[in-house]
């Protein structure tokens, strides 16, 4: 918890003020009682903001008119204490500090800082934004969560629905329940991803268009096996479909073959011209040999390199290239004839199938690769059909999990207010009620009653219920929420804030004015006391004109 809050700007009667020691529970920044305001009551609650990582502090009217300053602060975590000092005009970096809070050289960056406290607070939830979530339950002047007009929920300003319910539903902890769903979600849309990226590419078929298609293709596939089954039989009493297969299978390793071969008799053209160059020390092409043999076709080839001097040098400079280029060719050579004679060797394992006639296996060749062709399309559009049903399931699922998860926050809150709303009244008044509909859309509303008194009594009793049902670790209410509300009222709010033992910061003023007991309440718990001139926060004035400025 925050233990300790000091800072050379804080001042009284011309000196520094003593350190704003803080206790579980209430914390009070009393007020005037005949409510003057700019004291520094808002102030005060924005440099608490800060201290547990906010910004708004850095805005405000201390900074504008002391100038940048450092605070100093301490937080207590299971018996040990850590300090700490933040300067307004490098908020980003907070300096470790020894107990006298001299300076140690040690820093932690805003956001390491904001995590440390996370981890302090034990609030390692699942996608959990301390800073953000703390913030959604700092109300004080300078923030956008304050107003009688918004709901409760919107803790940040530009907030939208889906993010205030994701929000709340991670500060549940509640986020682990869903993720189970939400990853099913993602892998299923990575799947049908990865599916569509694939025929897209043609690594598989194509889609065909819809169930009409498919029971197309089915017909088609039946037609064309009948076809396949009556040309088959033809054959059947002197050769059998193993013996189609395999001199279909010879066709296609003859054909290899033939590829290969031609595919050497390349390589050993290619070959010669090397050896022809390595001899007489130039790299003829092919192109040049041609047209020579094409215009002298009786050229003797040989004597013209030998007479061609000039081109003995250039041939010295190519022969290193000619002979690596040499060995390259000898291995691709080898690799091939390898090649070729396995294909001999799986030729020869067929064995004699007998006269088959090309025709006929033309024709089943064309049948079977066209039923073939039709099944891949078929499974392509089964396939494809079953990854969006199953994205399909999966969305479902999460939809169904998260509207559980919200169904349960939903009645946990609004039994917790409905607790606190009937502490505060001698007679039945409705409560606030949090109606989530979707999960990105909620109403927060007190039945029959839209007036600003019931708006920020809801947002007061909001809060504690989230205070007191959560992990969340504090909460900070600025004087400006009570204006409306009845002396009964703020009597019951002061003993539900009474009842915690996590911290509550808020600031108060005309206390005069309330009951006895919201006074007492008030004074028991005070931990900084404001007043007028010297006494206000930074022991100056800057609401009034001097006589110069006058």
């Amino acid at each position: 918890m925050l233990k300790e809050m000091r800072s050379p700007a804080f001042r009284i009667d011309g000196e520094e003020r003593p350190p704003i020691t803080f206790h579980e529970g209430l914390n009070v920044v009393l007020g005037m009682g005949n409510g003057k305001n700019s004291i520094g009551k808002s102030s005060a609650m924005q440099a608490i903001d800060f201290v547990f990582g906010g910004s708004t502090y850095v805005k405000g009217d201390g900074v504008k008119h002391v100038g940048h300053h450092t605070i100093f602060f301490t937080f207590e975590f299971d018996g040990q204490e850590y300090r700490f000092a933040r300067n307004t005009g490098d908020p980003d970096i907070i300096q470790v500090c020894t107990d006298g809070y001299a300076l140690t050289g040690e820093t932690k960056g805003k956001s390491e800082f904001v995590e440390w406290l996370k981890g302090k607070y034990d609030l390692d939830y699942p996608g959990l934004s301390f800073r953000s979530t703390l913030s959604s339950f700092f109300r004080m002047h300078g923030k956008s969560n304050v107003s009688a007009q918004e709901t409760p929920l919107y803790g940040v300003r530009g907030d939208s629905m889906q993010k205030s319910l994701d929000r709340l539903v991670k500060l549940f902890n509640r986020y682990k329940d869903i993720e189970a769903s939400n990853a099913n979600l993602r892998e299923q849309d990575d799947k049908l991803t990865a599916y569509k990226a694939a025929r897209k590419y043609q690594f598989v078929s194509d889609l065909v268009g819809g169930d009409k298609q498919y029971e197309a293709n089915s017909a088609k596939i039946r037609s064309l096996q009948v076809e396949l089954d009556n040309l088959t039989s033809e054959q059947v009493e002197v050769h059998s479909e193993e013996d189609i297969e395999k001199q279909q299978k010879k066709a296609e390793l003859r054909g290899r073959k033939l590829k290969i071969e031609t595919q050497i008799e390349a390589k050993q053209r290619r070959l010669n011209l090397l050896d022809m160059s390595l001899e007489y020390g130039l790299y003829p092409t092919q192109a040049d040999l041609k047209s020579l043999q094409e215009f002298f076709p009786d050229v003797n080839i040989r004597k013209l390199y030998e007479v061609e001097n000039y081109h003995q040098k250039l041939a010295r400079i190519l022969d290193d290239q000619f002979e690596s280029e040499k060995q390259a060719v000898l291995l691709e050579i080898a690799d091939l004839v390898g090649q070729r004679k396995d294909v001999s060797e799986q030729i020869k394992a067929l064995g004699f199938v007998g006269n088959i006639s090309k025709e006929f296996l033309d024709r089943h060749s064309e049948l079977k690769g066209t039923i073939d062709a039709l099944k891949a399309q078929n499974e392509s559009y089964l396939t494809l059909r079953d990854l969006k049903e199953a994205k399909k399931l999966a969305n479902d699922q999460l939809k169904n999990a998260i509207r559980q998860v919200l169904t349960d926050i939903e009645q946990t809150i609004n039994a917790k207010m409905a607790e606190y709303n009937s502490t505060l009244y001698s007679e039945h008044h409705n409560p606030p009620k949090l109606t989530i509909k979707e999960y990105n859309s909620f109403t927060f509303e007190t039945k029959g009653d839209d007036g600003t008194a019931a708006a920020y009594k809801g947002m007061i009793i909001y809060d504690l219920a989230i205070l007191n049902t959560t992990g969340l670790p504090a909460i900070a209410h600025d004087s400006l929420l009570y204006g409306d509300l009845s002396f009964e009222l703020v009597e019951g709010i002061m003993k539900l804030y009474m009842q915690n033992k996590k911290q509550v910061f808020i600031s108060f003023d005309k206390q005069e004015a309330h009951t006895p007991e919201t006074q007492r309440i008030l004074e028991d718990h005070t931990v900084i006391r404001l007043s007028d001139g010297t006494g206000k926060l930074y022991g100056q004035s800057w609401d009034t004109e001097t006589e110069d400025e006058s």
